[in-house]
């Protein structure tokens, strides 16, 4: 959301999506002692799931206010939303502020005597779904109307062309996962999470989208991580961050181009997917006149 200044105090905000665990806060900037920036954190009302706080000693309210404040964060019953409210005591600008949030691992990893042993099988999850985790987007662009990728990316950065709205199809989508997806439409609030199949967005008003958040859920989901791009604007790409909402520099920039995959995790890294616009391969297929929903 934009900053709103208040007699020299500016205020943002942004919502996170998280799943059910553990989660640690953390300030992790340190700006000027002239020009203080406090973080409060509290439980949007987006998702079926619930949030308890646990602040640090010298944490009141929720407000992380100087290097290495923290809170813990439970969520619970279902995937919750955190608004995040940043309040600058100033009008000057300074570098943006760091809130680390870390979710706390509970997997066999913790133990000191765990190891991954080999195996010539792989994993039956990922064997049976590495080649059929491709997406298929379809998104409905300002002038050109409603197009669609088998790549799962539209747009291109730099355009004067906003996507208006988009709906995500996983066409092969393996068991005990599924992508949920929301945004944030000019002039409205937070929309409600949607999985796959689902439009999103406002077609044929001329409306962009300023804000996106993608997470996978499931039992299975561990065994994929989300990859991609956006692009805000005349901002340069940003890498997608799972559960995490995602907008431009200011928070009115309109989302002008979106790249999405899922890759199966196995026992190494799987490679980061590279920025579809490095090539002029891939091509959308316009498939209709723009027009109102």
């Amino acid at each position: 959301m934009p900053s709103q200044p208040l007699d020299g105090l500016k205020i943002s905000s942004r919502v996170t999506l998280l799943e059910p665990g553990m989660y640690i806060f953390r300030y992790a900037s340190q700006p000027p002692a002239d020009k203080p920036v406090c973080i409060a954190l509290q439980q949007a009302p987006l998702g079926k799931g619930s949030i308890d706080f646990f602040p640090a000693e010298g944490v009141s309210k929720n407000m992380l206010t100087k290097l290495g404040d923290t809170i813990v964060a439970r969520v619970k019953s279902g995937v919750a939303t955190v608004l995040i409210t940043e309040y600058h005591m100033f009008d000057d600008i300074i570098d943006p502020v760091d809130l680390r949030i870390d979710r706390i691992d509970t997997s066999p990893a913790i133990m000191r005597t765990f190891a991954v042993v080999a195996s010539a099988e792989p994993a039956p999850a990922i064997a049976a779904t590495a080649s059929t985790t491709a997406f298929e987007l379809t998104a409905h662009l300002q002038r050109s109307g409603e197009v669609v990728s088998t790549e799962g990316w539209v747009g291109a950065p730099e355009s004067d062309e906003f996507i208006e709205s988009f709906a995500i199809n996983w066409p092969h989508k393996p068991d005990g996962v599924d992508l949920l997806y929301t945004c944030m439409v000019a002039g409205s609030g937070p929309g409600r999470n949607v999985s796959t199949g689902t439009f999103v967005g406002v077609r044929g008003e001329g409306l962009p989208l300023i804000c996106v958040g993608f997470s996978l859920v499931g039992a299975q989901r561990k065994h994929y991580e989300l990859t991609g791009h956006v692009v805000f604007g005349n901002a340069e790409p940003q890498r997608l961050i799972a559960n995490q909402m995602m907008h431009g520099p200011t928070g009115n920039e309109p989302l002008v181009a979106l790249h999405i995959a899922v890759t199966p995790v196995t026992k190494m890294n799987a490679a980061r997917s590279k920025s579809p616009w490095e090539t002029s391969a891939s091509m959308q297929n316009i498939i209709a006149a723009s027009q109102t929903a």
